[in-house]
């Protein structure tokens, strides 16, 4: 069995940016000459997701509509009241509320994708696109892709 591992990084620049990950997976899978197996995507951050989904405008702005009905950028959550706060406060200064973030990916629930390797191609839909999804703000990242198989 064949395992390939790569840590991306990169900024994103807003809440609710979607960011397109689909061709890193493909290069990895392709270097790393796996035929048949797996590539998993996953976010070791709290407030971001990694999504199966069409690239569209149409449905990336409804989904932030979504988002902003069920979930608010400007609501009200404990996670964002300092007085009454007292844990996982380590190494942060906490200055920007991002409760509403941390309550999407909750919601959402996936920090990770696992995608089947057939004949060494990715087998997604016609429309399907891999995404990491920025649930907070502006902020460093990073996404580990993991390809493993035979």
């Amino acid at each position: 069995m064949k395992f390939l591992f790569e840590n991306h990084s990169f900024r994103t620049t807003d809440c609710g940016q979607f960011v397109d990950m689909t061709d890193d997976v493909r290069d990895l899978v392709a270097r790393a000459d796996v035929r048949n197996g797996m590539a998993l995507v996953y976010s070791p951050h709290t407030t971001c997701a990694v999504l199966i989904n069409e690239r569209e405008r149409g449905f990336i702005e409804d989904f932030g509509g979504l988002m902003e009905s069920l979930v608010p950028l400007k609501g009200i959550y404990r996670h964002d009241d300092l007085d009454a706060r007292t844990e996982n406060l380590d190494d942060d200064p906490h200055d920007i509320p991002n409760g509403h973030a941390h309550c999407r990916q909750a919601l959402l629930g996936s920090a990770s994708q696992a995608i089947p390797i057939v004949e060494g191609e990715l087998q997604l839909g016609r429309w399907q696109r891999v995404f990491f999804l920025e649930l907070d703000r502006a902020r460093d990242r990073r996404v580990l892709i993991q390809v493993m198989g035979d």
